[in-house]
C-alpha cells in the first residue's frame, strides 16, 4: 500500500466519521463527533495494517476483532438512570462507526459512502416516528393523545441521620400527586462545622404531565418535606427533555 491510498483511505474515514457525529452533535444527544471520528480512523488504520503487514495476516480477522473491541467502547455510554436506559442509540451509532471505517480502510469507498448515509438517515430520518410507535397500544391502534411530560430536578439537604425518612416522605409526596419518580441519587458532602453529624445531598428528578397547577404541586411536596422532616436546604429546576 503507498502513502497515498493510505493518506486517501484515512481522509475518506475522518469525512465519513464526521459526517456520523455532526449529526449525532446537531441534535444535541451526545458530544460524540469526536468520538465517531476517532473510532472511524481507528477501524480504518487496523484494517490498513493488516493488509500492510506480509504473511498471515488477514485484514478481515483484524475487523472482526474492531467490532468485539467496539463492544466494550460502547457499553460505556450506556447509563441508567432511574428507570431509564440512555445511551443505547449512540453506542449503537459508534458501533456503526468503526463498520464504516473499515470498509474505508478496506478501500471500499463506495460502500463507505453508502453505509454513512444510511446511517445518518436512519438517525435522522427516522427520529420523528417514535413519538408515533410510543402513542400505538398493543392492539396496534393509536392510543388517546396525552399530554407531554415536563422534567424537574430538586436538592434536598439534610443529615444522614434523617435521610431515611426524607426519601420516604418523598416518595409518598410524590405519588400522591401523580408525580413519577424516574431518579434519585444521594452522596455525602463535607459539613462546614466539624462538631456535626454528617451532611447528605438527596437529588431526585421526577416528570408530571404538562398541566396549568404543576408547579403548586411541587410546592406542595417540597412544604410538605419541609414542615415533617429535618431538612436544611431545598432547591428545584426545569430539565430539558434529552430522550435518545
Amino acid at each position: 500500500m503507498s502513502w497515498t491510498d493510505f493518506v486517501v483511505r484515512l481522509l475518506v474515514a475522518f469525512i465519513l466519521g464526521a459526517a456520523i457525529g455532526v449529526e449525532r452533535q446537531w441534535l444535541k444527544t451526545r458530544a460524540v463527533l469526536k468520538t465517531n471520528v476517532l473510532v472511524s480512523l481507528g477501524a480504518a488504520m487496523f484494517v490498513m495494517m493488516s493488509a500492510m503487514t506480509p504473511g498471515d495476516a488477514s485484514p478481515t480477522r483484524v475487523a472482526a476483532q474492531v467490532v468485539s473491541g467496539i463492544g466494550f467502547l460502547g457499553g460505556g455510554v450506556i447509563l441508567r438512570e432511574g428507570a431509564s436506559v440512555r445511551g443505547i442509540n449512540t453506542a449503537a451509532t459508534l458501533w456503526c462507526a468503526a463498520a464504516i471505517g473499515t470498509l474505508a480502510g478496506s478501500g471500499f469507498f463506495l460502500q463507505a459512502y453508502i453505509g454513512a448515509i444510511v446511517v445518518v438517515g436512519a438517525n435522522f430520518l427516522l427520529r420523528p416516528l417514535i413519538p408515533i410507535f410510543q402513542q400505538v397500544d398493543g392492539n396496534g391502534n393509536l392510543a388517546a393523545q396525552t399530554q407531554p411530560s415536563i422534567n424537574y430536578r430538586c436538592w434536598l439537604i439534610c443529615q444522614a441521620e434523617d435521610e431515611m425518612n426524607v426519601r420516604t416522605l418523598l416518595f409518598q409526596s410524590l405519588r400522591e400527586r401523580e408525580l413519577t419518580l424516574t431518579a434519585i441519587h444521594s452522596k455525602m458532602i463535607r459539613s462546614g462545622d466539624p462538631t456535626q453529624s454528617s451532611v447528605v445531598e438527596i437529588q431526585a428528578d421526577f416528570f408530571c404531565g404538562e398541566n396549568a397547577d404543576e408547579l403548586e404541586l411541587i410546592e406542595q411536596v417540597l412544604n410538605t418535606l419541609k414542615q415533617q422532616t429535618k431538612i436544611d436546604r431545598v432547591s428545584w429546576e426545569l430539565v430539558p427533555s434529552d430522550r435518545e
